[in-house]
Formats: structure tokens, sequence, C-alpha cells
């Protein structure tokens, strides 16, 4: 049976305001039953990164001061921030609005892109999976999460149609919001070379690769914002090192930190900082070789392992379990494996929604949660 567009349309903005209404019930109540006081439910989601966000989109990029670290927050994301905020007036407010609706249109996009292959079945249970993911509550703070997967899902989709020029320009906004979305430019020119026919004109393909490699324009812009705010375009590097303490070592390493800080910290730090760091790498991990064994398409293939060596290659693994959630690929594999074996859906159904919540109301609570 045909199922109609809208109705497609309908069932996964269903998913999407069932668990987000879920979330904006959880967060506060949680906070009412373990601090005993009423809140205001934004500054709830207003943690950790958040109010970078926030602070850039205030003030801009500065050299000088607290403010000169937050130069390793790439731009687009803090400027949408901006201009919406110079609309409704109110900061916080538009970084929420901009990633709720931002993971809207990733959901809708991950549907799109997995129907091309699969059935409705597992397209929607693709869009399941990835809005119930433990820590798919960060497409609902105010994180790059939601604006950098709708870009590079929707990337990825019109390169599957063939569209270059979208793929291209999605993908060069990708990469003006997160660094990994350099990983779309090898993964796409796979793409396109993996569909290339004889039959085109050499002409055409130096255009559609030119398409493609305007994915690097977003990060050469970011680049150029190094060098105008402090003389130097890589400037965010030395940041990353010197505040963050973040620079590229093999993941074996970061591996190794994780695995030893276990043993010494507290008995907190062994389940989130420790443990949780090392199950979700861990996982994104099996999950990339379990897509080259299987066959999985290639270009996503590609996708999840830079994507993945891009955050674990550092010397310890920080925020592995949020970080896991780009590697989209993962829910339409899982998608396959819940369509095929009922009792795995429910399996995973129960295990993800466990932790969201549990993750959910230790971020809402101002407790680290990656």
């Amino acid at each position: 049976m045909r199922i109609e567009r809208s109705e497609i349309i309908i069932e996964i903005i269903a998913i999407i305001i069932a668990i987000k209404v879920f979330s904006f019930i959880l967060a506060p109540l949680s906070w009412l039953v373990l601090k005993n006081q009423f809140c205001d439910i934004i500054s709830l989601w207003n943690r950790w990164d958040a109010p970078h966000y926030v602070d850039i989109a205030k003030n801009g990029y500065t050299s000088v001061g607290e403010g000169r670290y937050f130069i390793v927050f790439m731009p687009l994301y803090p400027f949408l921030i901006r201009l919406l905020a110079s609309i409704i007036g109110n900061y916080e407010v538009s970084a929420m609005l901009i990633s709720n609706f931002a993971s809207l249109f990733a959901c809708l996009y991950l549907y799109k892109l997995a129907k091309i292959d699969y059935s409705h079945s597992t397209a929607l249970k693709s869009v399941f999976y990835f809005s119930i993911f433990p820590t798919s509550y960060f497409l609902i703070a105010g994180y790059t999460e939601s604006l950098f997967l709708f870009l590079t899902i929707g990337s990825f989709y019109y390169a599957r149609k063939g569209n270059w020029l979208s793929a291209g320009v999605m993908g060069m906004f990708a990469s003006a919001t997160r660094i990994t979305g350099l990983a779309l430019i090898p993964s796409l020119i796979y793409e396109y070379l993996s569909q290339k026919s004889k039959s085109e004109s050499e002409t055409r393909s130096v255009k559609d690769i030119f398409f493609l490699c305007m994915i690097s324009f977003g990060f050469i812009s970011y680049l150029i914002l190094n060098y105008i705010v402090f003389g130097n375009a890589f400037m965010f590097v030395e940041m990353q090192r010197e505040h963050w303490s973040r620079y590229l070592v093999p993941p074996c390493v970061g591996l190794l930190s994780d695995l030893w800080g276990i043993l010494w910290r507290d008995p907190a730090g062994k389940v989130l900082v420790g443990g949780a760091e090392v199950v979700f790498g861990l996982f994104g991990l099996g999950c990339i070789i379990f897509a080259y064994i299987k066959k999985f398409r290639l270009s996503y293939t590609i996708y999840m392992l830079l994507t993945w060596l891009a955050v674990a290659s550092t010397a310890y693994w920080l925020s592995m379990p949020r970080y896991t959630l780009s590697l989209f690929p993962i829910f339409i594999m899982l998608a396959i494996i819940g369509d095929k074996r009922e009792e795995l859906h429910y399996v995973m159904t129960i295990a993800f929604l466990l932790f969201f919540s549990f993750f959910l109301v230790l971020f809402t609570q101002g407790y680290w949660a990656f």
C-alpha cells in the first residue's frame, strides 16, 4: 500500500514532538523534585558549551580575556543565534529554537536518505532511533548537533540524488558549523565517483567536483575569521591545546587515558568521564567495522571513520557519547537490524530511552553529561 507523503511527514513530526514534549516535562519535574524549587525551563538547557555559543552571538569573537578561548567554536551557529535574536530579542531562546527546528529537518532528511535504499518501516525506525539515542537531548539544547546533522544528512541526501551543487552548499555550511564537516569532502567525492557513468562529459565532471570542493569554503571562512581576530589562521589549534588540552595523537592514547581514568577517578567520574567515554567510543568504532564487513554503503562508512578519527585522536576521550550522535549512518544500520528482529527493536528502544532519560536529567541538573 502506497503511503502518502503527508502521512510520512506527520509520522516523523509525531515522533519528534513526542520526544521533545517528554523531555520538556522530565527536565523541570526532575529539577522540582531534586532541588525542591521551581526553575526557568530555558536555563535548564543552557549548560556547559551552550552559554559559550550565546556569548559569541552577543559579543562576537575577541582576542582578549576569557572570550579568546571561544575561537574554538565555529561561527555559523552563533551567527544564526544572533540573527534570530535580533528578531525575537532573546539569545538563549533563539539558540534552542534553531536547535529544535534544525533537528526536525535533520530527521526529515534522514528519513529521505534511508528511504532511497530501504523500506518505509526501516527509514522511519532510523528516525526513531536517532531521536531517542542516549545523547539525543543535545538536539534540544543550544549545541551545534542539530544544525550540523541537518546540513550533513542533507548534503548526503542531495549527493545520493546527484544534485552536487546542493550537496556542496549544504556541506559548506556544515564545515562552518563543525570541523568534522570536512569529512564530507572525501566521502562525497567517493560517492560521486561511484555514481559517475562513462557517458558523462569531462566538463560536467569538473563542475561537479568543484561543487563538492565548495564544502571546504565553510572551513576556509573559519580560518579567515581566526586570522582577522588573532592574526593567525590556525589560532584555534593553539587554543585547543592551551586551554582545552586537546591535540592530535593516535586514538589508542585517548582510549588508554580514559581506561586509566576509570581506576583513579571518583565513582561518578568512573561512570561518566571514564566508562561512558570508552563504551560509546568503542561502540562507534564497532559500528564502523560492522559497516565495512557488511558492505554498508562505502561513502557512509568513510564519513563515519573520518569523523570518529577526528574526535577520537586526542590525548583523552571527551564527549564521545555526544560525538557518536554525529555518526548518523549508525541509525540506518540499527533500523535495518530492528526491522528484521522485532525483539531487538524493543531491546534497543528500552535501552535508549532509559539512558536518554538518565543523561537528560544529569545534563539539565547541571551535572557533566558529555
